[in-house]
């Protein structure tokens, strides 16, 4: 009876945590899938997850229905139509060109048996004046359909993704950035892992004070140092270059120093103390033991330090000043700012942008969940 109820309980709870995973997966979900549509559908009033767009099947009656209001337009614009400019007549055409000769012809009409893609233009009545797409491009073709010819059908609008890439550097700013993380993450990994184990392993006066003092300085904001860490770049003659993104990496992070502490501190004593009676050196020890113990520990602030890196907006804002040294984030915003209209465009590149993370975080959460368990056995 106790081996059952706890099975039950046991599929609740996994169905709670799938429910939750799924919660937590809209928005991502939905960044996907409005990258993926349609202006019309971006802005539709039912909004829908999966990608849609307005298709029309064209048939002789839809044909022969768009004659007839056609006509009717002409004959009489006050009614069905008004608005829509009647067809110019051959005199018309020619007193407006300055010549006896014809030289615009009236745009075509799909032939039956077309699905062809639309976008509504006006809607009067019980008839909306589409346009019709031709692949990614916008035809002159313009007909009359009734309201319930527009299907809704699925459809993945690719060209937000191609128009996006044309305005938008994407090769250079994932460079720029990718060469930022990788010098950082290495920077903090190292520097942090010999602190901590210099805090963890190695018996010293005054290391206790040491690393309270360390701590406490998590509590103090950035925005109090950034002035004076700017004044200091600028002395150093270091701003309009990645240095001041990359260098404080090499002086440590306290709390990611911390956490490796934590984790140093569970590792057996006797392994350490075999290396010294061997004649290793504590900088052996650190390289030669600690340090391979510690991958997953290090995986987590690897990780940690790589998605702030690549998240981080403020510190390319202040101290880049070359615009073909900008990173993503830096690019997105002036993308934002230029091309604020197209939100398709937008979408897909904030999905270009936020993608990479989510696969570094698929492959890699296995050696994340590991570490971050490990780091908080002992405190």
């Amino acid at each position: 009876m106790a081996r059952r109820m706890a099975t039950r309980w046991h599929i609740i709870a996994h169905i709670i945590l799938v429910g939750l995973g799924i919660l937590f997966a809209l928005p991502f979900t939905w960044l996907i899938s409005t990258s993926l549509k349609v202006d019309s559908k971006i802005f539709a009033e039912n909004t829908e997850l999966v990608p849609r767009a307005p298709f029309v099947v064209v048939t002789d009656e839809v044909l022969s229905e768009h004659a007839r209001v056609a006509a009717q337009t002409a004959a009489s614009p006050g009614t069905v139509g008004a608005g829509l400019k009647p067809a110019p007549t051959d005199r018309e055409q020619a007193e407006a060109l300055g010549t006896g000769q014809i030289r615009e012809e009236a745009a075509p009409l799909p032939s039956p048996g077309e699905t062809v893609r639309v976008r509504p233009l006006k809607q009067q009545g019980d008839y909306t004046l589409v346009q019709v797409y031709r692949g990614v491009r916008v035809s002159k073709e313009q007909f009359w359909v009734k309201e319930g010819a527009i299907q809704d059908k699925f459809f993945l609008n690719w060209h937000n993704y191609s128009e996006a890439l044309k305005d938008f550097d994407f090769t250079l700013y994932l460079k720029n950035t990718l060469r930022i993380c990788v010098l950082t993450v290495f920077g903090t990994v190292m520097s942090c892992s010999l602190v901590a184990y210099g805090l963890a392993c190695v018996k010293w006066k005054g290391r206790e004070l040491l690393f309270w003092l360390m701590l406490s300085t998590m509590m103090l904001p950035g925005q109090v140092t950034m002035i004076p860490v700017f004044l200091t770049f600028k002395k150093l003659g270091w701003i309009g270059s990645i240095l001041p993104l990359v260098v404080p990496s090499f002086l440590g992070n306290a709390f990611f120093i911390f956490l490796l502490r934590q984790f140093y501190r569970t590792i057996p004593t006797e392994l350490a103390e075999a290396a010294r009676i061997d004649g290793c050196s504590e900088l052996g020890i650190w390289w030669r033991i600690m340090f391979p113990l510690s991958k997953p520990a290090l995986a987590v602030v690897g990780l940690f330090t790589f998605i702030g890196t690549w998240n981080d907006f403020l510190g390319p804002l202040i101290y880049l000043i070359d615009d073909r040294q900008y990173t993503l984030s830096i690019g997105l915003a002036m993308f934002q700012g230029q091309y604020g209209g197209f939100w398709g465009q937008m979408m897909a590149v904030s999905t270009m942008m936020v993608l990479p993370i989510v696969i570094l975080f698929f492959f890699t959460q296995k050696t994340f969940i590991q570490g971050v368990k490990l780091s908080g056995i002992k405190g």
